[in-house]
């Protein structure tokens, strides 16, 4: 599997987990929240990059992990910039309070998704172990 088809699976895994996520809350009577969004980011970050070391028989390089860490990083803050606009159509926000928020939360999710690319590897290597005692 190439690099772009690992973005394109972690992008349709995302969009799915926030309107599934979203949907669920709602018909719960509950809000969603950072917590809700951080978790389906979070999960289509490790679903892609397994899908992607068992497809391929091997984990992502140190130089893949950076190019998809970026290309993920840039999906997510399109994604949330996205968002911003559209809940704010009927009163534009002012630039300095998007850019601010944006900055804010692209900080925290890229520590989130580059934690998550670890974690997916770590996960693999142990699963790789495991077949191979067996």
């Amino acid at each position: 599997m190439p690099l772009i088809a690992l973005l394109g699976r972690f992008t349709l895994a995302y969009l799915f987990l926030l309107f599934a996520i979203a949907l669920g809350m709602h018909l719960l009577g509950m809000q969603s929240n950072s917590g809700t969004n951080s978790a389906a980011l979070m999960g289509a970050v490790i679903w892609a990059c397994l899908a992607f070391a068992k497809k391929n028989g091997r984990y992502l390089t140190p130089p893949e992990q950076r190019s998809i860490f970026v290309g993920m990083l840039t999906v997510d803050l399109l994604l949330q910039s996205s968002i911003v606009l559209l809940a704010s159509a009927s009163s534009p926000p002012s630039f300095g309070a998007v850019f601010l928020a944006l900055a804010l939360v692209g900080g925290l999710h890229a520590l989130a998704i580059w934690l998550m690319i670890g974690t997916a590897g770590r996960q693999y290597a142990k699963e790789a172990a495991r077949a191979q005692r067996a």
